[in-house]
This record gives C-alpha cells, structure tokens and sequence, in this order.
C-alpha cells in the first residue's frame, strides 16, 4: 500500500468522504465522483470547496486519483485495499461455512444475475465421496452401465464396453463383486481396492475391468467447477484475451489465500488476468464436515455493487454453523 497511507490515519471528515466515493463509484457504473455529488448527499452536511480539499487529500496520499481534469475522482488500487482493510471486517463473514452443493449453484446463479458478475465455484472433490451400492445395467447392445451410488442416491455414471459373454448372469456376478470391493469405500479406497484384488474378478469381466478402472481414474482425477455470467465481464471490462476462469483459475486462488478463512479480497495485483486491470475478486471458502473443501469466488469489475455482494454472505452466516 502507498506509505503515505500506511503512515497516517485519516481524521473522520475525510473518512466519511473517502468511503461516500467507494460507494459512489461501487454502484454498478464506475463513474468519476464529482465533489458537488457527495455534497448533496443526505446526512453529509458540508460544502462542495470542504469537500473538494477532502478529496485532493485524499489523492495525494494515494487513495484517490482524477482520470480527466474536472472529472471527479476515482479509487486507486491503494484506495480500494484501504477501503477493504478500514472498513470491513471481512475474515468475521461466513466463517466455516457448509453449504449444501444446491445452495452453492443457486447462490452463484443468483449472484450473478442480480449483479451482473462472474461466479467461479469449486464443487466437492469426487473421489472422497462414499460408495454405499454399486449397481450394473444393461444399458445397450455394447454397453454396461455402472452406477455408484451414496446414501443420498447420487450416483457417478460410467459406460463400459460389455464383455464377450454379456448375460444377466454375468452382469449379476460382476456387480456382486463390485460391491465387495466398494461397499463402505470411498472412491479413490475403492478403486485402490478394485486395482488389488482384480485377479479375484469374474474372469471374462478382465477386459472390461481395465477399461473402467481405466475411465474411473480419469474421472477422480479431474476436478469439477461451474462457471456462471463469464459473458458479463466481457461486455463490462476491456480485455484483449480469454480470462481463463475456472479449475486453474480456482487452483491460483487457493494458492493465494491458503488457510484464510470468511470473505478474502484479491486486488488487480494480485491476480492472473496480465491484460486487464479492471477486475477484483471476492473469495469464500466453504466446507463440509468442518473439512476444507473448495472456495466460491465472484469475478467482477471494481465498479461493481462490491458492497451489497458482500452483505450477500453476511447473509449465509446463520447457515454456516
């Protein structure tokens, strides 16, 4: 942050007009805050000219700058960081929160269409998740279809070729012995079973073992993420490329803010988008279990409703006990 910031503490005037500009400019348009504005804004009680020596303090310890002569002013990337760290108490909000995976989908798509930003949401690791029944269909003339299933009913489907001896029989005996190996296991246990006891499986199965080990591994290794209103910042923002929004971009963040729990803030600075720096990103991570599981981030421009997204989670409080 800009020394002159670090150094000083701002006497309560120019606090009060400092945080009616981050307001002013957060309200969805971005626009330069001429001083006339906050002078006439209800419960302020001063003139235009207090103002106006307000803001060119402001500006001159960082905090503030004018884009065009006359213009108003606008937060600086130093002024944002001082608004974020003097006005908020962000680590207090959704502290520990567990949401359930429908709650996260519905809250990015809310968020993202009352506010007109991005969401980017890690959705809970597969591979933890437990088998409770493993069951095998018939799902067409060259394809078995094999469910496992938790206790809540939801599944994780894959299609394997059906072996050369394709009967009920042989299907029956080779969900039998799935369910030995994965009963009670979560995935990554159960395939790790399921890779040490294959010379027990049903002999003409061994071809179709391999491949769905095969196809299993590939999806235990993949981490899953939705991303909901991309198309918002690119009709916001200037940016000459793709932003590249999703399980890399979730992989930096976790990088960035490990261990940090509630509301998180990463500023211009500080994050991966080299050719645009109109963007600031509010993270939350979530839980289950009291176990870490991924964060919620919403991408969008500084001049956002940043003040009204954050109280979004101050609403989530109750829910993250």
């Amino acid at each position: 942050m800009h020394k002159d910031v670090d150094n000083m503490k701002l006497n309560p005037r120019d606090q009060q007009i400092f945080a009616a500009v981050m307001s002013m400019y957060c309200n969805g348009d971005g626009l330069p805050v001429p001083s006339t504005k906050i002078a006439k804004q209800k419960g302020m009680a001063v003139c235009s000219a207090t103002v106006r020596n307000a803001m060119a303090r402001l500006e001159k310890i960082g905090l503030l700058y004018s884009p065009h002569t006359s213009a108003g002013r606008v937060p600086t990337n130093d002024g944002f960081d001082y608004w974020f760290d003097e006005f908020f108490t962000l680590n207090d909000i959704a502290n520990y929160w567990q949401p359930e995976q429908a709650q996260l989908v519905e809250l990015a798509h809310g968020l993202s269409q009352r506010y007109q930003v991005c969401c980017c949401v890690g959705l809970p690791q597969v591979r933890t998740q437990q088998v409770f029944r493993v069951e095998v269909l018939d799902f067409d003339a060259n394809n078995w279809l094999i469910l496992l299933l938790d206790r809540a009913g939801q599944s994780h489907n894959i299609c394997i070729n059906k072996p050369n001896d394709p009967s009920d029989s042989q299907r029956y005996e080779f969900a039998t012995w799935l369910n030995t190996v994965f009963s009670q296991q979560s995935l990554i246990e159960g395939l790790y079973r399921m890779q040490a006891m294959a010379n027990t499986a049903p002999r003409n199965c061994h071809d179709s073992l391999t491949q769905w080990t095969r196809e299993l591994s590939q999806k235990l290794g993949s981490d899953n993420s939705i991303v909901v209103g991309e198309n918002y910042l690119y009709k916001r923002i200037d940016c000459e490329q793709s932003l590249n929004i999703g399980v890399s971009f979730l992989n930096f963040v976790e990088d960035k803010l490990a261990f940090k729990n509630g509301v998180s803030i990463l500023n211009t600075e500080n994050l991966p988008f080299s050719s645009c720096d109109e963007l600031i990103v509010i993270s939350v991570p979530y839980f289950q279990n009291q176990e870490y599981q991924s964060r919620f981030c919403v991408i969008c421009p500084k001049s956002a409703q940043l003040e009204k997204i954050i109280q979004e989670f101050k609403l989530l409080e109750p829910l993250s006990s």
